[in-house]
C-alpha cells in the first residue's frame, strides 16, 4: 500500500506505507526535527488497479474518500529533491483516517471538513468534489501504476508551518460532515 500524492504545487510524488499513522496514534518525531508542517488532503482508497486512467473512468478505481493530513519534517526539506524526498518518507507522517465516506458526501456545502489546533480552527474545506479525486486519479496514473488498496491523495494547499521544537507539542482535531474524524498530538 502507498499513498500516491497530487502536490498543491501539482507534482506526484509517493510516500510508502510506513508514513500512515495508525488513527489516533500520537506522532512522536526524532530528536533532529525542529520544525513540523502540514497540509490537508482530500484522498481516496483504489479499490481496482490501473494505468493511463482517464478522469472520465476514475471513479471506477476507488471506493471512498475520506480528508486527512501530511506532516513534513521541515529539517529534512532543505530544497532539495532528496531533502523534500525523505521529509515525505518519515515513519506516521500521513494521517489517512478511517471509516471511508461514499464519495456522494463530496460536492454538498453542509458537509465540511474542519481541522482545529489546540482548539482553535486551523482550515475549513467544503469545496470537495469527485472531480478533484478524478483528476488525481488520471494525472497519478499517468505516472505510476496504482494497486487496489492505494490511496490517492490530494493536497488542498500548500505546506504550512505547524510546530517548532519550543512550542513542545500541538493537539490536531478533525471532523467531517459534523462527525468524528480524527484526534490526535504532534510531539517535538
Amino acid at each position: 500500500m502507498n499513498i500516491l500524492v497530487c502536490t498543491a504545487g501539482g507534482h506526484v510524488i509517493v510516500r510508502p506505507d510506513i508514513t500512515r499513522k495508525k488513527d489516533d496514534e500520537d506522532v512522536f518525531l526524532p530528536e533532529f526535527v525542529d520544525r513540523v508542517s502540514w497540509s490537508p488532503i482530500l484522498f481516496a482508497r483504489v479499490s481496482k488497479p490501473g494505468r493511463s486512467v482517464s478522469a472520465r473512468f476514475a471513479g471506477r478505481y476507488y471506493d471512498g474518500i475520506g480528508y486527512g493530513v501530511l506532516l513534513y519534517p521541515e529539517d529534512l526539506a532543505d530544497g532539495s529533491e532528496e531533502g523534500y524526498a525523505a521529509a515525505s518518507c518519515m515513519d506516521h507522517t500521513s494521517s489517512l483516517p478511517l471509516p471511508l465516506y461514499n464519495r456522494i458526501t463530496l460536492g454538498e456545502a453542509d458537509n465540511e471538513f474542519v481541522l482545529l489546533r489546540d482548539g482553535n480552527e486551523l482550515f475549513r474545506y467544503s469545496a470537495g468534489t469527485a472531480a478533484i479525486v478524478e483528476k488525481a486519479v488520471e494525472d497519478i496514473t499517468r505516472n505510476c501504476y496504482i494497486r487496489v488498496g492505494d490511496f490517492i491523495a490530494v493536497e488542498l494547499q500548500p505546506r504550512q508551518p505547524l510546530l517548532t521544537r519550543n512550542d513542545g507539542e500541538c493537539r490536531l482535531e478533525g471532523t467531517y460532515c459534523g462527525n468524528f474524524l480524527l484526534d490526535f498530538r504532534v510531539i517535538l
